[in-house]
């Protein structure tokens, strides 16, 4: 399809979507699996039509795919997160990568990419929320990144001054941003790296929104551990002084201990490197 196509299901459609779905299937399907571009799914709260639908062999389980590229609000994610539960389908939110990120920096030692001021839509926040992590689709290298948002930590600087006489003062603290996020992203995986894996989700609320509850799903690598979590993170560093003053940085962990991140100015690659030439 041409770039700037409509697809005939959603208006407006981008190529960087239709380019997805194709993706996406062409992938699980040379793995000789089976799947279905816009099909619907019949719920008990309506119907949906899945970008992508993957049938596990056997056993009649079945994971939705939802590639998302414009502004969702937080009662319609809910809405069809809980459609699909309800007809015996999870599903995973794929965003696409927008990669207008500022000027990323590159972990050193590790395939971690950091921007240090992310404005993550919120709908990318109920996801992030909801999955415990983000699957970016990539549409320059056709693969994804995994992504990861925390808090994004500023600083006030102190100000004094004089008023009636007395001397005020303020700032010289940090505070979590409420505009921007961290964001930590790993990659890019080929499509072929990908395997769905079920996932139980209790009903819970955070951010004062809701997260139906149920089988779900998400991603997982190959031959990676199911409880894999990025070893990065933005941590406190407190330094010995009479006031106790920290300050916060970007933390890798190397073993059991967290230290501050050696971080290289570079830009997202445009390819999908091989597993084997991956640093370790």
């Amino acid at each position: 399809m041409a770039r700037g196509a409509v697809c005939s299901y959603a208006a407006l459609e981008t190529w960087e979507h239709q380019q997805a779905k194709e993706d996406f299937a062409a992938a699980y399907r040379a793995r000789g699996l089976s799947c279905d571009v816009e099909v619907e799914v019949l719920s008990i709260d309506g119907d949906r039509r899945a970008d992508v639908l993957l049938h596990a062999p056997g056993d009649g389980y079945r994971v939705a795919l939802e590639v998302q590229h414009s502004t969702l609000d937080y009662d319609t994610l809910e809405r069809r997160t809980g459609a699909y539960l309800a007809a015996g389908v999870a599903v995973i939110w794929v965003p696409i990568l927008r990669k207008r990120l500022g000027e990323p920096s590159r972990i050193a030692g590790t395939e971690i990419f950091y921007v240090s001021r992310y404005s993550a839509p919120p709908w990318q926040l109920w996801i992030h929320d909801l999955q415990g992590q983000l699957w970016f689709y990539d549409p320059v290298t056709r693969g994804v990144w995994r992504g990861m948002l925390d808090k994004c930590m500023l600083y006030r600087n102190p100000t004094s001054w004089f008023e009636n006489g007395d001397e005020h003062s303020a700032g010289g603290d940090w505070y979590a941003s409420e505009r921007w996020s961290s964001l930590f992203l790993q990659g890019p995986f080929s499509l072929s790296q990908l395997r769905a894996r079920r996932v139980k989700r209790a009903p819970h609320k955070r951010r004062g929104y809701h997260f139906p509850g149920g089988i779900g799903a998400d991603f997982v690598l190959v031959d990676e551990p199911a409880d894999y979590t990025m070893p990065v993170r933005i941590g406190p560093a407190p330094i010995e002084t009479a006031g106790g003053f920290h300050h916060y940085r970007v933390e890798h962990r190397v073993g059991d201990a967290w230290v501050g991140a050696s971080l290289v100015g570079m830009p997202l690659p445009d390819a999908v490197a091989p597993a084997r030439d991956r640093e370790q």
